[in-house]
């Protein structure tokens, strides 16, 4: 009899999948066959396929994608699952949630979407990330990374590729940008160092580039780019270290960011700065209720900043 494995639907369900793979691979239960639940007009019928014993193997793991097509698990198939140590494993990956399951819930593995970090906790998530993979990688290229890069999954990838090219070696600021970005990510590297220095031509270039996607991930990464800069100028000098270092925006682990950040603050002052960070929350917020104003809008507030009006 088998014992069932659910991997609801998100970003990283194809690395769990292939880690729960592997994980039984090296437990005894090889991979058997992969199977469209389409396949099985019921779940008796998959059953009634995947819980004959093997030629070769006592032991055997199964995938069966698309699962939600065979609807509710049925109440009279319940008593038949077994623990994790079942002789037969199903996988069932989900295109949505696994709510079909949810009578049988307490009898069976479900694997849950990764949790996702805070803004403010992803550069501390990415390097504990790197050291437990016993990966190298300093403090200015883990925050070129989170600056740059919204989605969690696309970080382990690109870690993973980083570790891979530095052959064990310290992976550095300079490897992140000759690997990490194409034409837009180099764009986007232009475009904040670009604010920051007030280099209104660099801006305008990067900018050709960048209109070609969302305004949310030029949005982010120059918020993110300019946070040192807004604490420095809302807290008193007595606080503004330990902000900084709370914040994970500490100067002397992160001392490419925060110099730009500081560049920042001279070019415009600090009413300025939090003037434009106000605007930015505005238009980010705009963008996810369906007002959004887009590049247009963007652009004002860029601007305003860069010419002060």
């Amino acid at each position: 009899m088998p014992h069932i494995t659910a991997i609801g639907y998100s970003e990283s369900q194809r690395r769990q999948l292939s880690e729960k793979l592997s994980d039984l691979a090296k437990k005894g239960w090889p991979l058997s066959g992969k199977y469209e639940a389409q396949t099985f007009p019921s779940w008796q019928d998959l059953f009634s396929t995947v819980i004959q014993p093997g030629l070769f193997a006592e032991r055997e793991a199964f995938v069966i994608e698309g699962a939600e097509s065979l609807g509710a698990f049925p109440e009279k198939l319940s008593s038949i699952i077994e623990d994790d140590k079942a002789d037969t494993q199903i996988i069932l990956v989900f295109s949505g949630d696994t709510k079909t399951l949810k009578s049988i819930a307490e009898s069976i593995t479900i694997i849950k979407p990764e949790a996702q970090v805070p803004f403010w906790k992803r550069q501390e998530w990415l390097m504990n990330l790197a050291k437990s993979a016993k990966i190298k990688i300093g403090a200015e290229a883990v925050q070129l990374l989170c600056d740059s890069i919204e989605s969690q999954e696309e970080l382990r990838n690109e870690l993973s590729k980083l570790a891979f090219y530095t052959e064990g070696r310290e992976i550095v600021r300079a490897d992140v940008e000759a690997l990490s970005f194409d034409e837009g990510g180099r764009s986007l590297v232009m475009f904040l160092d670009g604010i920051c220095d007030r280099k209104p031509g660099d801006v305008a270039r990067a900018m050709k580039y960048l209109r070609g996607d969302s305004i949310l991930p030029a949005l982010s990464a120059i918020v993110n780019r300019l946070r040192p800069a807004l604490i420095l100028a809302a807290f008193p000098k007595s606080v503004q270290e330990e902000a900084l270092k709370v914040t994970d925006n500490d100067p002397a682990r992160n001392k490419h960011a925060f110099g730009k950040a500081s560049n920042a603050l001279k070019n415009y002052g600090a009413e300025d700065i939090k003037r434009f960070i106000l605007g930015a929350i505005r238009l980010s917020f705009l963008e996810k209720t369906g007002r959004a104003e887009g590049w247009e809008g963007f652009e004002t507030i860029i601007w305003e900043l860069m010419m002060k009006l």
